[in-house]
Formats: structure tokens, sequence, C-alpha cells
């Protein structure tokens, strides 16, 4: 899915292992502040793991999730975390390395996927969750039009600390 010039989504897929774990290598320190897997990718098999976890959820019908490219070069991931079908919820997580960030990337990823939820999927709901101190994820949403719903206290242990997190949501009647 082109985005822009440069800027394209892909589905995860196995191809992607080297350049996943080559990239969350490379910026270890920056993602760890936020994020509480990333300690746990220890070598390319962790990102095999992820991808075929990735890939199972899509195949499911459970939503996509993709790599995010500029040019040639993997420089992130967003997607859906599992469905809610029953309720036709959908939420979205991702990630960009740190060179990366403060492009607009981001912003034209989530925006695609947003579309694609409400159009392809038929959501309802899609719900993004960040902690409140990540101000250049918590800027995503904002920036898109979604409502600050409240804050989570303590809502996710990340490197020995409790974080408490911001949940934004948009309707498919406001989109």
């Amino acid at each position: 899915m082109l985005l822009a010039e440069s800027i394209e989504l892909k589905l995860l897929n196995l191809n992607h292992k080297n350049e996943l774990f080559a990239l969350v290598d490379s910026n270890r320190e920056h993602l760890r502040e936020w994020l509480p897997w990333v300690d746990a990718t220890q070598s390319p098999a962790d990102s095999e793991s992820f991808l075929e976890s990735a890939i199972n959820q899509y195949q499911s019908g459970q939503g996509p999730q993709y790599a995010i490219f500029s040019g040639s070069v993997l420089c992130g991931v967003c997607g859906f975390h599992p469905f809610d079908l029953a309720n036709r919820t959908g939420s979205l997580g991702y990630w960009l390395g740190q060179s990366y960030s403060g492009k607009g990337i981001m912003a034209l990823a989530v925006r695609a996927l947003v579309e694609q939820g409400f159009r392809e999927y038929g959501l309802n709901r899609i719900e993004i969750a960040c902690a409140t101190g990540n101000t250049k994820s918590r800027v995503i949403p904002e920036r898109l039009g979604f409502k600050l719903e409240g804050v989570f206290r303590e809502r996710e242990y990340v490197n020995g600390r409790y974080l408490d997190q911001a949940i934004y949501s948009m309707l498919a009647s406001e989109f």
C-alpha cells in the first residue's frame, strides 16, 4: 500500500525477519523506554515468532500488521492488535526506528490503517493506547482527530516501572 512517494506499507511476512530484528536491535534503547517486548527480542528467531503470530492473526481475519518502508528500508511496524469482532472494535499499535520519527511517516501509516479499519473491515471503533509520557506517540491520534477518553493509571508494566496510558478512540461515525 503506497502512502507517499517513498513510504509504503507491506503486510508483514517471514522475509522481514532479519531486517526487522536488525531495526529493533539498532534501536533497542530508543524502543525499550515505551515497549515491553524489546528486551525479549534477542535474535532473529524472536522476530520470526512475532512475524508468525502477525501472519496467523491476519489469515484468521483478526487484522493486518504491516512493515513500514521508507524507500527500500524497513523503518517500523504498525498494525492492529487482534480485532474484537463481537464489538467491531480494533486497536492500533505502532513504532518507528529513531532516525525516522518526526517526519510524518507514522501519521500517514496510521491514517491508512484507520481508513482500512472503517472501510474494509467495517469496524465501529478504533482505539490507540499510548503511555502518557510518550509525547511522540500521542501526537499521532491527536493529529488524526481521535478523542482522548481518559487515562488508565499504571496500566502497563514496562522495564521495571508502571506506565499510565492515555486512551484515544475514533468512531466510524466520526471518520
